[in-house]
């Protein structure tokens, strides 16, 4: 179905390292592949099973035990319940009511990596260190494309100004990751200016190695994560905000650091030293970070982080915690009405992203339902999928939704 992934870098250390790298470097099985037949095979079980041991999460006493409706509660947040449908987000680590952070209205870059990436080398979106192309590559991992990264090496988004600061004093950086458990690993470092196209400005990076945030004299734990049946690592949603002087840093949607210091960052790289393969995709830069209840007030509010994971048939746990959001506002505001427009272009072929497009917009309409929103409030439309393209600023849409005030 898919070509084996092939990484040439640190075979030795890999192998002995992590199970699910082979003999010269090579993953053992088509991960895309075995993933849709284990969730065939399993079906609804991995709700059941990811809320038995999920952090914080319990079964519905009225279910018994039935993969319906989880509650969460957050410690911090202690009055209020989230509930979300097990059938149609999936229940995992990610903690669903934290609400502090929000993405930017503007965005300033923005790469899943998409459909049109070849397998080999440098993405199209980003610069990298010379000489690091044969140890950068996309390709199909846990349904869509990933950018796998080996050795030493940076990764410097390219945007229209990157020479310039292209950073406002209202920003916001998001990414997925996965890095496979081993021994001696080192963490990756997000910079604060782009490397090789702007002068360096001295700020202290941020340093993520998987479940740990550090910055300055700042650090924060998230549990580690058990890897799942397929012996893959879990992703980490990393969120980053600077707002006029405070830093904040997220993983899984939990506060890691909030730090109070004026600097001024001009743009964003991704440093990083990988003894075994780390993992990226979903990198979101944004400007002007509002509140959601302002940019729908003001236009849009527009997420491109809710994902539909089709041979799974239901939502992103991360999914879950932006719908959340949303709830709250409607909730909140029972005057409140949204056109809500869905977006999925994960496949190459126009039936399967109608099919599962389809099953998205779906699954967003129940779980706003399930979590109090009332049916008359939302008015949701599947748009359609988007060809996405070199250059192209449709990219943006192509796995967005967008929340209007009707």
């Amino acid at each position: 179905m898919y070509k084996i992934i092939t990484l040439t870098i640190l075979v030795l250390i890999a192998v002995s390292s992590n199970a699910q790298w082979g003999i010269g470097g090579s993953i053992q099985r088509s991960v895309e592949r075995k993933t849709k037949k284990h969730f065939e095979d399993k079906g609804e079980k991995i709700g059941e099973e990811h809320a038995k041991k999920g952090i914080n999460a319990g079964l519905n006493e009225a279910d018994k035990g039935v993969n319906k409706l989880v509650s969460w509660e957050d410690e911090q947040l202690a009055d209020e319940k989230t509930f979300i449908d097990t059938n149609f987000i999936e229940d995992s680590d990610i903690q669903w009511k934290r609400l502090w952070f929000v993405s930017g209205k503007d965005v300033v870059f923005y790469d899943k990596p998409f459909n049109f990436e070849e397998k080999k080398g440098v993405p199209s979106n980003w610069y990298a260190m010379k000489g690091t192309d044969k140890n950068i590559q996309v390709d199909r991992l846990d349904q869509g494309k990933s950018i796998l990264v080996a050795g030493k090496g940076y990764l410097t988004p390219k945007v229209e100004n990157v020479e310039t600061d292209y950073l406002s004093d209202n920003f916001t950086i998001e990414l997925d990751f996965m890095m496979p458990i081993v021994p001696f690993a080192k963490p990756f470092n997000i910079l604060f200016y782009a490397k090789n196209k702007q002068k360096e400005n001295n700020i202290s990076p941020i340093k993520i190695n998987q479940n740990k945030i550090w910055y300055k004299d700042s650090s924060g734990y998230y549990p580690i994560m058990a890897n799942d049946e397929n012996g893959m690592s879990n992703w980490y949603h990393l969120s980053i905000s600077y707002n006029k002087g405070i830093l904040q840093v997220f993983l899984n949607e939990k506060l890691m650091i909030a730090y109070d210091e004026e600097i001024n960052p001009t743009g964003v790289t991704l440093d990083y030293y990988a003894i075994s393969p780390i993992f990226f995709k979903n990198v979101l830069i944004t400007n002007n970070q509002e509140p959601i209840i302002d940019q729908i007030n003001s236009g849009v509010y527009a997420t491109y982080d809710i994902d539909y994971l089709a041979y799974k048939d239901r939502l992103s746990g991360l999914s879950g915690s932006i719908l959340s959001k949303i709830s709250k506002q409607l909730t909140d505001n029972p005057d409140l009405k949204l056109d809500i427009d869905v977006y999925f272009s994960q496949f190459d072929k126009a039936d399967e992203n109608k099919k599962y497009g389809e099953a998205k917009t779906t699954a967003i309409a129940k779980s706003l339902l399930a979590m109090g929103v009332n049916i008359t409030q939302i008015n949701l439309t599947y748009r359609g999928s988007v060809e996405q393209k070199k250059g192209s600023s449709d990219n943006y849409k192509s796995e967005a939704v967008y929340f209007r005030k009707q």
